[in-house]
């Protein structure tokens, strides 16, 4: 049957409708593959929760100081720990108190993937050793010069001692000096010997001013031997014999080795030269040179223990006698003086010793002040400032509860730390007491993060919440460092895995507070966004970022 024009006109417009409807299909298709991520946006904000929505319009929110992943709507306690939540503007970053770098929190599965352990900080009697070399010395208040005391020119008669090295006792005879000056002094105390044995009379009749005392000449005679050098017990052997003719004896002062002889037999000296020089060797002295920021550990009469390359299995002990007041320029060290007993004479002046000088940590000045300091803080006399289970200060979290605990008075920040004190009693109260006068605080190497700038140690406040905290550390004693500033007795720090847990409060800003996130965060602000494609909105959950990248980073680390 023939089609009207008006069926034909209608069937073509059909045909130029579907044409046009396919077109307008795949045009649209384009458009959304196109804008797809505007899309997304805009479904997504709309098909938001309303919990989000209504925490978004809200100006504020409630978060626990102690564990800031715990943020409610509206106030009341922490599930943590119990301590009420404190107000803060919406949106504003976490600020962490002074002295904690980052607070991160991991689940259990991750610490131990991670390798994570804690040890307990606590007080031990560390002991710093200064190792230094010296040389063996003679002790100088026991070495004697012998000179001659005659005048004029004295003659070396025979000598009992012909080479150096010779060990002596005190009042050897070490040789024999004859001298004119000595003769003359000699016959003058003879002729006064004589002259008072004359009779009494030819004084009386001639008197007293013109015959002089027989007593008094030998007193003077005897003295003038004693100023040549001359002894008593010499002076009546003299006398005894009765003749002029009479050899002065080297009389040795003091017993020990001869060091050095000056004269040989036959020779001639002169008034004042030294014949022999002894030392006594019972005890020597070893000098060495000590830096300037080793003088802490060195104080008068320390003990140390001294080895030499002739004995190294040997130990010598002694004392420190003298520490020099001067600094030496050029290698800006101080010399010390060290007292060492040497009666086998395992000790030659010349050698090179090892001395070994051992000082506990807490007498060094370093921590000697610091703890003076602490126990004046924490004598049981001083008003309480801190609460022993949070170490808030009292006051911070409301007004302090006080609760009687073993027969002591005991105030806490709030009613939360009251269960945790009654269970664990004896861990709380150790922290109200004073330290102890010998010991220190020490964590383990392996626990301290150098950044360069400061030191860093991750203490584990809760299970699986880690604080990293600046510490202030003393010199490295064996594979510890004594804690100045930052811990407290009692804490538990990251010994293992510590290296992990700082590389992830680095890869996630947001673990760092306010202070470290805010250059992060005006880097990303100023750089351009060009439409990324977010991610669907969850609840907040602070440790996510944290587990997830430790577990991405443990198999690159090859954790056991």
């Amino acid at each position: 049957m023939p089609q009207s024009r008006w069926q034909k006109l209608r069937l073509i417009v059909k045909v130029v409708e579907l044409r046009l409807r396919f077109i307008a299909l795949m045009a649209v298709t384009g458009l959304v593959f196109a804008y797809w991520d505007t899309i997304w946006n805009h479904f997504d904000k709309w098909t938001r929760p309303s919990f989000e929505r209504h925490v978004a319009l809200s100006l504020t929110e409630c978060f626990c100081p102690m564990h800031p992943n715990v943020v409610r709507e509206q106030t009341g306690s922490c599930p943590i720990c119990g301590m009420p939540l404190s107000k803060r503007a919406k949106g504003a970053k976490e600020t962490l108190a002074e002295g904690v770098t980052a607070r991160i929190q991991l689940a259990p599965f991750r610490i131990s993937q991670a390798g994570i352990q804690t040890v307990e900080v606590g007080y031990s009697p560390m002991v710093e050793t200064l190792t230094t070399v010296g040389t063996v010395e003679y002790d100088e208040r026991k070495r004697a010069q012998i000179a001659s005391q005659l005048k004029g020119l004295a003659r070396v008669v025979s000598l009992s001692v012909g080479f150096t090295g010779v060990a002596v006792k005190a009042g050897d005879t070490l040789g024999e000096l004859s001298s004119p000056e000595l003769s003359q002094a000699i016959q003058e105390l003879l002729r006064a010997k004589r002259g008072s044995r004359e009779p009494a009379r030819a004084q009386a009749a001639l008197g007293r001013s013109v015959v002089p005392d027989g007593l008094e000449q030998v007193r003077l005679a005897e003295a003038k031997l004693k100023l040549l050098g001359v002894g008593q017990a010499q002076v009546n052997e003299i006398v005894a014999r009765g003749e002029a003719d009479y050899r002065l004896p080297v009389i040795a002062p003091i017993g020990g080795v001869v060091v050095k002889k000056n004269v040989v037999q036959g020779q001639y000296i002169t008034e004042g030269q030294a014949i022999f020089e002894l030392a006594d060797l019972s005890t020597v002295w070893v000098k060495a040179h000590v830096y300037e920021d080793q003088m802490g550990l060195v104080r008068v009469g320390q003990s140390v223990e001294a080895t030499v390359p002739a004995d190294p299995s040997r130990r010598f002990t002694g004392k420190v006698a003298v520490i020099h007041p001067q600094v030496e320029p050029a290698t800006r060290t101080i010399e010390v003086r060290y007292e060492l007993d040497n009666e086998d004479r395992g000790l030659r002046p010349g050698m090179f010793a090892t001395v070994s000088l051992k000082t506990l940590v807490a007498e060094t000045p370093l921590f000697r002040d610091r703890i003076a300091q602490l126990r004046e803080v924490m004598s049981p006399a001083a008003p309480p400032s801190e609460c022993p289970v949070t170490h808030a200060k009292l006051g911070s979290m409301g007004e302090p509860i006080a609760i009687e605990l073993e027969g002591r008075k005991v105030w806490l920040c709030c009613s939360a730390c009251t269960p945790k004190l009654k269970a664990d009693p004896a861990r709380y109260l150790a922290r109200l007491g004073p330290p102890p006068s010998q010991e220190v605080l020490s964590v383990p190497e392996s626990a301290v993060i150098d950044t360069g700038i400061a030191k860093v140690v991750y203490v584990e406040t809760e299970p699986g919440v880690y604080e990293g905290r600046r510490v202030e550390l003393g010199p490295r004693s064996g594979d510890r460092f004594p804690v100045l500033e930052g811990l407290r007795g009692g804490e538990r720090v990251a010994a293992a895995g510590a290296f992990l847990i700082d590389a992830e409060t680095r890869l996630n800003p947001a673990t760092r507070g306010d202070k470290q996130g805010e250059g992060d965060a005006g880097a990303r602000s100023s750089s351009p966004v060009i439409s990324p494609r977010p991610v669907r909105s969850k609840p907040p959950r602070s440790a996510r970022p944290a587990e997830d990248s430790i577990l991405r980073s443990a198999p690159r680390l090859n954790l056991p």
